[in-house]
């Protein structure tokens, strides 16, 4: 065998692993939503979780401030009943969400349940796959094919509690999808992580360290606009009544939810779990948290590669929370996929490799943990291992590589002129 018939062995094999791999541990994924299924439509167990069943907090929430105002969302009086209308538990859960996130799920309240649900997942799985797409656009099949299914993972455990994050992660990779070529539709895009507000907490850094001033003015402006819009519609006292709340929420999941913490991949919630106090739980999370800050900081501010600062952002963004769950994690999806489309030209290295294998399996690694009650999580491990790896990929190679925004693309060309 030759020496260029070896190398495109081993080429097609690697490319075959980039596409087993995360499928495999994306197919393991849809064994709740199947489990959930069998069990509550076929065998008739009606306490078995449903599919989507933290979006019956939010549709709860959307009828309840329809009929008597946004601060009853955050009373059980109004909350529990139609909860356990939609709910295999009867146990009341609070909507610890800011009113910008009521304002945009506020018209599912005028549907049906059901409807209501399949639109809400619907749309998310819409948004989510046309940012996976984009970031995989002008390669070849297969390599469309490993972003598409890198970007996936982590979708079905999103899908399973019915939460936002297929949202929150689509309009964070957009906005660095859109920022060179429409920094102010890019903007609009952040301005969407209002709903999670501190799930955007680093983008500012990045933006101000990238010297991106465009894209940050716009992001202020629709940021005030969404939150002016949400006083205007829901009243000033559904902000008065969330910071109110707040603390009551800080006080049942960070200090004492030990139950909360099996299913929260941080930092914090492992050393809580290990039985340190709070103090220290947080001293252990900023251990992490300051370095990822700086790591993004030095990237944005060298003009490292397009694909690095983007994949360092989104990766830093978890890792510095202190509250975080398991389905948040399908985030991590988009930093794997840009990495890879990052790798078209330059391969990946060992330690690449390894970062995406652990990043990959956190989701299901973590899904058994907080299940099972596992006393540890590695999801954070694996994190920094990935946020180490896009580092170093920029210190050993100064590669320049085409840009995620595509501005040749004539999509891109009329998206510019429209958003400026």
């Amino acid at each position: 065998m030759t020496t260029q018939e070896t190398r495109r062995k081993v080429t097609s094999t690697f490319q075959f692993l980039l596409v087993f791999v995360p499928g495999f541990l994306l197919s393991i994924q849809f064994i709740p939503l199947a489990i959930s299924l069998a069990a509550r439509d076929i065998i008739g167990i009606r306490n078995a979780p449903a599919v989507g069943f933290d979006f019956g907090i939010f549709w709860a929430a959307a009828r309840v401030e329809l009929a008597h105002g946004a601060a009853a969302v955050f009373s059980p009086r109004w909350m529990q009943p139609l909860e356990a209308m939609v709910r295999s538990s009867s146990h009341y859960d609070s909507c610890p969400y800011p009113p910008t996130f009521l304002l945009a799920i506020r018209p599912l309240g005028y549907l049906s349940y059901p409807c209501a649900l399949v639109l809400f997942l619907a749309l998310g799985i819409g948004v989510y796959c046309t940012i996976a797409l984009r970031i995989g656009r002008r390669l070849e099949q297969t390599q469309r094919q490993s972003i598409l299914i890198a970007a996936l993972g982590g979708m079905p455990l999103a899908i399973f509690a019915g939460q936002n994050t297929l949202f929150t992660a689509a309009a964070a990779a957009a906005a660095l999808v859109l920022m060179d070529g429409a920094p102010i539709c890019a903007g609009a895009c952040l301005a969407v992580l209002l709903v999670k507000p501190q799930l955007g907490v680093l983008f500012p850094i990045a933006l101000i360290c990238g010297r991106r001033w465009k894209m940050l003015l716009a992001t202020i402006f629709f940021c005030s606009v969404f939150m002016l819009s949400s006083i205007a519609i829901l009243g000033i006292e559904a902000w008065s009544s969330f910071f109110s709340y707040l603390p009551v929420f800080r006080q049942a999941v960070l200090l004492d939810g030990r139950d909360h913490w099996f299913g929260m991949p941080t930092l914090f919630a492992a050393a809580r779990l290990a039985g340190a106090p709070v103090a220290v739980a947080y001293a252990v999370q900023a251990l992490a948290a300051i370095p990822a800050v700086l790591a993004v900081a030095y990237l944005w501010l060298v003009s490292a590669r397009y694909e690095l600062r983007a994949a360092a952002l989104l990766v830093a963004s978890l890792l510095v929370q202190p509250y975080l769950m398991t389905y948040d994690l399908a985030w991590l999806g988009f930093p794997a996929a840009i990495l890879i489309r990052d790798a078209v030209a330059g391969g990946l290295t060992r330690l690449d490799r390894l970062a995406l294998g652990a990043v990959w399996s956190m989701p299901v690694y973590e899904l058994i943990g907080a299940t099972s009650r596992l006393p540890f999580h590695l999801a954070p491990v694996a994190m920094i291992l990935m946020l180490t790896a896009i580092v170093r990929r920029h210190r050993t190679s100064y590669r320049p590589t085409q840009r995620l925004s595509g501005l040749a693309d004539e999509r891109s060309d009329r998206l510019v002129e429209t958003c400026g």
